[in-house]
């Protein structure tokens, strides 16, 4: 976790938090809350808990929040129960219209609740064109809880870590759900479409129409296929296209290190992938794919060679094809 924030990174943050929370939208309905408003415009109010009494946030400080957006009334994205969000003070952030503009105005344990209309987001520049889910006359709702306030990056990294590890192991929990539900569902799909298919160590079902004469796929070979991609739900196509990786490198969605050890060089056939070994529960942001979304690849493996000796230069990868790590 990165809480290196210099004035440069504290600037693209913050444009990041404002983007994220204007694509996503989230939040209450304003109800008849007393709202301020600060020189940009941004309306917001505090409600203080019994923890307010904590000495008030301070320029340097980083703060640990669980947030939820809303787009008038429809909530869009939350953090609660997963992943808190580390976002640090400036001293001077300026009139840039996103909640970091009343982070100094903070306590721990205090919550918050900020209001960005949309035309005003146009009328600013901060928002070229709306997307197709809102409207002018909108509003995003952002509401947030300080539950903790750190007085440096580095101590804020290791609770960050700390974390990092629960997140992980509630994420691995979730899989491990996934993986049994999904599997017997691919294997019912299977059988109602009548396709045999060989099941790969970690659960993605194979079809091989041809096995390949040449070399054999393993952990550390450097491949290249041809490929197709489908949703499993609806069989339609979203990429065609060649790519070149390491197998076991993480340069793939483990679907692909798992299925294609079944195949040599010249071979061909179908991978079935449970959403668990595509991208899980973390489909990266602005693709098609829905949380656990199960696919289906046709491949052609054009090439299988030793790999090459490593390099500090990291691999291009398709835009679909990274899996977040």
């Amino acid at each position: 976790m990165n809480l290196n924030y210099n004035k440069n990174n504290m600037k693209k943050r913050n444009i990041y938090l404002l983007l994220l929370m204007t694509a996503l939208g989230i939040i209450s309905s304003c109800g008849n809350l007393d709202y301020k408003k600060t020189k940009s415009g941004l309306l917001y109010k505090i409600i203080k808990t019994k923890d307010s009494n904590n000495s008030p946030v301070a320029a340097g400080n980083v703060l640990k929040l669980y947030y939820a957006q809303k787009l008038n009334d429809s909530v869009l994205q939350t953090n609660y129960g997963k992943l808190p969000l580390y976002l640090p003070v400036e001293a001077n952030v300026g009139d840039v219209y996103n909640p970091s503009e009343i982070f100094n105005k903070l306590h721990k344990g205090d919550s918050a609740v900020t209001v960005l209309l949309i035309d005003s987001l146009l009328k600013k520049g901060m928002m070229q064109s709306l997307p197709p889910f809102m409207k002018k006359g909108d509003r995003e709702i952002i509401t947030f809880k300080v539950v903790d306030v750190f007085p440096s990056d580095s101590i804020a990294r290791i609770d960050g870590d700390k974390e990092m590890k629960v997140e992980m192991g509630r994420q691995q929990q979730q899989d491990a759900v996934e993986k049994v539900k999904e599997d017997k569902e691919l294997r019912d799909w299977l059988a109602k479409k009548g396709i045999s298919a060989e099941r790969a160590p970690n659960g993605t079902y194979v079809h091989v129409d041809q096995p390949g004469t040449g070399m054999a796929i393993d952990s550390g070979k450097m491949v290249t296929i041809k490929y197709t991609g489908k949703k499993l739900a609806d069989e339609q196509v979203f990429q065609s296209s060649s790519y070149s990786f390491v197998i076991d490198s993480h340069q793939a969605i483990a679907g692909w290190d798992d299925g294609l050890k079944l195949f040599k060089q010249g071979g061909k056939g179908t991978l079935y992938i449970p959403g668990v070994l595509a991208y899980g529960a973390n489909p990266p942001q602005g693709s098609p794919f829905k949380p656990y979304e199960s696919m289906i690849f046709d491949v052609e493996v054009t090439e299988v060679k030793d790999a090459p000796a490593p390099n500090k230069t990291p691999m291009l990868r398709p835009d679909t094809l990274q899996r977040k790590k």
